[in-house]
């Protein structure tokens, strides 16, 4: 059968490519330490290069990047060469101080001695890990070392440097590396170079509590360790306070001056141990420093806390402390975070265990004193209250900061008097002693007390259900939809009102939700045979109702996971809820991708306890492959399968890799119906290639996919349709001709589907065919067709249609019909709520490069400028067209410096989610400029590696750009066409 339309979305969603095999292997243990490692000598030396006068001295830090960068990504053996990686470090710091503050015409003779020494060193170098890796291009994997004798044989050519820099020109070599790179932090601190900073935007910090007591020596202690950068561990039972002293610490005069804007408050008290992963622990992270994810999210964290004073809080830290995995590696990251000397932590935490290889401050957050308790009571409860009764009230929950809150406002909300109070907490508390739990627990007792107090109970059992499922859910239940998502049920926002009036639940944003003391409680004591909760089966419906709609997605993720991995578990709807996991999948990843842990509770489920009934077991198992365990493998090989594409989008490569294959299996092992949509998934692998530019590989794998549907004893005609169509667009993305024949051979295959969008992509595909064939007139028509099948709401299908019948009039020399089309699809853009969502930043930067091409360079920029700080947020195959685009602009504006800014960092971002196509295109870039500028020789390394890019994806080195008219380079450059005439000026 033809992929359904939950699964037709690959064709709209471009992945990230075959990983590399050092990926692959097994990683040493001080794999980790060795990127690190590697990842700050690259920053380090690209940042220097922006500050380093002298074009010698930028060549040289260039070089040397590259061949570190070469090392991280295509290098079996990264851990060898941390001194080395440490030594280059060293060398671009040296070569900072050496020329800091000068002019190039106030570099000294001997400086550029030394320079040109290092820069032959460097070339030598250079060129040994260029041959070791050439070979290697164009591979689906790479795996590439060096022997230790080699790596000694370079560290100890770069030590002349050293030495000739220590002693000609009197600069101290010997420097610690630390000393050099805190004088270097400095420096940048001061004139804040880093431009990052301007685009992120952090989460917003949370406010000092209003009612905060008792707390001052704790505030200052804390303080004082901050201040000196030494990392704070508050630690103590849930309800102490933690959060609020927290906060105290954040929004205190002295504090805010030092840190500034670089304070960061990451909250995990939404979250579960069970769904913590590295991945969603350095996710959250990063959203709080004001990035969405993307691939290299580590590094990226690194760099953002790199760059000046910086006070990192991580809130209910035994959240993920405590993970059931990956808890050792995130422990890692946090002592690489701290390990930085401009970092500081603090963390509050309920656990003692902290990340070992930091020097942590432990202090203890204890129970109130005395008098601070009753000073926090009467805040809230203002009749008059006798001192000695009070103090024996308080006594009893030991002085505990949330018991007393959750005391006084139910005594407020019932109208209590103290004796009524004091008789409302005995009672409760002797009933709790006669139910076993023995000691008591303040805690409890307290929400216990204020779940029986009249203005609760008066609502019967359904207060208590709502409080269990806003437990159950990550991030509580939005008020806005509570009707929605309890159609029918009486009360509903009555109950909700009075858990926020007893302080058991609060409002944060629009989700009521729990604080973290009183979420354990419940699902502990009251959550433990949750499925039996009523309210449980309206989430469940509300939530398979929309968990395909972007909106709800956007802002229900978490919540939505969560109650698919619980539901996924029930035998009897199993496969169905399978199903409901992929169309989440897919959704997530259009509109908010980011790491899932869906994968482990998927390999969990036992295909053979997917059942209709108990009763038709027996007759199943009379037959080998029984239906519903067919439609369980199925289910789950399927939904393996989106989690690796999901996983692709956001550059896990080696997790998608692992996860692909064990979809595969699973597809396999269920006989004839698994084999089918095995088909599928090559369909969909083959897709993301060809939208990375790795046409080879996905030529290979749509021929294997044909040759397998067609061999069979009943070949599935539809499927031969669709590889015929994905050949197709790779035929014409290689520059073949009279592709769109092909193309529209699927198109009854593609009508069955029932979804527009990819009908769209079937008649857009042809009039690009046609399009690159000089057909104007069957190109319109096509372009026309696919316009008709979407109305204008559906803004990208649309828009695209719009900007491919510009391409047309603007070839026919109607230029004002031309720049009308393309201003209605920017206007289209515009209108999309969610800037974030990858078309809107790729759509915008086309139209942006275009106004550039028409002379609008100010219109033009202050478009690029925002849709680059987007895909820098959330970086995929797609988001690398905004950097490339944002080169070509500058190019057109004719400021090269800042356009082979952007090209290198378009480089390092195709590296990052092999993308071949723009970084080939960006090469080429960086070429043309270096022939502008009359460094040939770099001119010529930029082009032979474009040159490799085009041979390892099958491409004509004249046949890059079959796509949008702005991918081209101006016609002045011509220094591509020169190369490939093989001119006199490239032979030297």
């Amino acid at each position: 059968m033809p992929p359904t339309r939950k699964d037709s979305v690959l064709i709209q969603t471009p992945g990230l490519g075959p990983t590399r095999r050092a990926t692959l292997l097994p990683q040493p243990q001080n794999h980790d330490r060795a990127i690190s490692v590697l990842n700050n000598a690259i920053q380090t030396l690209t940042l220097v290069n922006g500050l380093v006068p002298l074009e010698l001295g930028k060549g040289v830090l260039s070089s040397i990047a590259g061949i570190l960068g070469i090392v991280k990504n295509t290098f079996a053996n990264q851990g060898d060469f941390q001194e080395l990686a440490e030594q280059c470090q060293m060398i671009g710091l040296v070569v900072w101080r050496a020329t800091s503050g000068k002019s190039e015409n106030q570099i000294s003779p001997s400086i550029q001695r030394a320079l040109s020494d290092l820069k032959s060193s460097v070339e030598g170098i250079k060129n040994a890990v260029e041959e070791k890796t050439q070979k290697n291009v164009g591979s689906k994997v790479f795996h590439v070392t060096v022997n230790q004798e080699t790596i000694v044989k370079w560290r100890n050519e770069l030590n002349r440097f050293m030495a000739l820099f220590n002693t000609e020109l009197n600069i101290s070599a010997n420097l610690k590396l630390d000393e050099l790179l805190t004088s270097f932090q400095d420096f940048r601190a001061t004139v804040t170079l880093n431009v990052q900073t301007d685009i992120q935007v952090p989460d917003e910090l949370p406010a000092r509590p209003q009612i905060f007591v008792g707390r001052d020596d704790l505030v200052r202690s804390t303080m004082e360790s901050l201040l000196t950068h030494r990392d704070v561990a508050l630690i103590g039972p849930g309800g102490m306070g933690k959060s609020s002293v927290a906060r105290a610490v954040l929004n205190d005069e002295t504090l805010a001056a030092k840190f500034q804007q670089r304070r960061f408050f990451v909250r995990f008290d939404d979250m579960d141990p069970a769904q913590i992963t590295f991945g969603t622990f350095l996710d959250r992270i990063a959203r709080a420093l004001g990035f969405n994810t993307l691939a290299n999210t580590h590094n990226l964290i690194t760099k953002a806390l790199s760059t000046s004073e910086t006070l990192l809080i991580l809130d209910n830290a035994e959240t993920f402390l405590d993970a059931a995995v990956d808890a050792g590696r995130i422990a890692d990251a946090i002592d690489g975070f701290g390990a930085r000397p401009n970092v500081a932590i603090l963390l509050t935490t309920r656990t003692t265990v902290l990340p070992p290889n930091l020097k942590w401050v432990r202090l203890r957050v204890p129970a109130l004193e005395e008098s601070p308790a009753c000073d926090a009571f009467t805040m809230f409860y203002t009749p008059a209250i006798e001192h000695s009764s009070l103090i024996k009230l308080l006594s009893a929950v030991d002085f505990h900061p949330l018991s007393i809150n959750l005391l006084a406002q139910a005594a407020v909300q019932n109208e209590w008097s103290s004796q009524d109070l004091i008789d409302a907490w005995d009672r409760q508390r002797t009933l709790l002693l006669e139910s076993g739990d023995g000691k008591i627990q303040s805690v409890a007792v307290t929400i216990e007390t204020s779940l029986n107090s009249p203005s609760v109970l008066k609502l019967g059992a359904t207060v208590r259900q709502l409080l269990q499922i806003i437990a159950f859910l990550p991030q509580g239940v939005s008020k806005q939809r509570l009707t929605a998502i309890f159609p029918g049920v009486q009360d509903i926002e009555s109950c909700a009102d009075v858990l926020c009036k007893h302080s058991l639940a609060y409002l944060n944003g629009d989700f009521i939700t729990l604080l973290a003391p009183i979420r354990l409680y419940i699902s502990k004591h009251h959550n433990t045979n949750i499925s039996s909760n009523p309210l449980l089966k309206r989430v469940q419906l509300y939530y398979q109702a929309h968990c395909g709609e972007e909106e709800i997605v956007r802002q229900d993720d978490i919540n939505i996971e969560h109650v698919l991995a619980h539901w996924v578990t029930d035998p009897i709807a199993m496969s169905s809820v399978l199903s409901l996991i992929r169309d989440f999948l897919y959704t997530l990843l259009d509109c908010r991708p980011r790491p899932v842990s869906l994968r482990p509770v998927i390999n969990a489920l036992d295909p053979e306890k997917s059942i209709t009934s108990v009763s038709c077991m027996g007759f199943f198992r009379a037959f080998p492959l029984d239906p519903q365990r067919v439609n369980a493998l199925v289910g789950k090989g399927l939904s393996l399968f989106a989690i690796s594409t999901l996983m692709r989008w956001i550059g896990q490569i080696s997790e998608a890799e692992e996860t692909l294959a064990e979809a595969r299996a699973l597809l396999l092992e269920a006989g004839r119906s698994g084999r089918s949509q095995l088909l599928f998934s090559d369909w969909g692998v083959a897709m993301i290639y060809t939208e990375q530019g790795n046409y080879l590989a996905a030529e290979n794998l749509y021929k294997s996919a044909l040759k397998r549907c067609t061999d069979r004893f009943r070949p599935n005609r539809d499927f031969e349709a669709l590889f015929k169509f994905g050949l197709s667009s790779v035929d014409m993305a290689r520059g073949k001709s009279g592709t769109s024949k092909q193309s529209l051979q699927a198109l009854p295959v593609i009508k069955k589907m029932e979804d527009p969008n990819v009908l769209v992509i079937c008649w857009y595909m042809a009039g690009l065919a046609e399009l690159n064939d000089g057909n104007l007139d069957q190109a319109e028509k096509y372009f026309l067709e696919a316009q008709a099948v979407v109305v204008e709401e559906a803004i990208e299908s649309f828009s695209t249609t719009l900007i491919g019948l510009a391409e047309i009039t603007d070839r026919r020399g109607n230029y004002t019909e031309s720049k009308a089309l393309r201003a209605r699809a920017l206007a289209l853009i515009q209108t999309m709520p969610d800037k974030t969502v990858a078309y809107a930043s790729e759509g915008t930067s086309i139209l942006a490069a275009y106004l550039a091409m028409e002379g609008n360079i100010e219109r033009a920029r202050e478009l690029i400028i925002p849709a680059v700080a987007n895909t820098a947020k959330n970086l995929s195959g797609r988001a690398v067209k905004a950097t490339y685009l944002a080169g070509c602009i500058e190019l057109i504006a004719g400021d090269f410096d800042k356009a082979a800014e952007y090209f290198r960092e378009n480089i390092d971002d195709c590296i990052s989610v092999s993308q071949f196509a723009f970084h080939a295109r960006s090469e080429r870039a960086l070429g043309e400029i270096g022939v502008v500028k009359k460094d040939l020789k770099v001119a010529k390394a930029h082009f032979e590696a474009a040159s490799e890019l085009c041979k390892s994806m099958g491409v004509p080195r004249d046949g890059m750009y079959r796509e949008h008219g702005c991918y081209l380079l101006g016609e002045t450059f011509d220094g591509w066409k020169l190369y490939q005439e093989d001119h006199a000026m490239f032979r030297t």
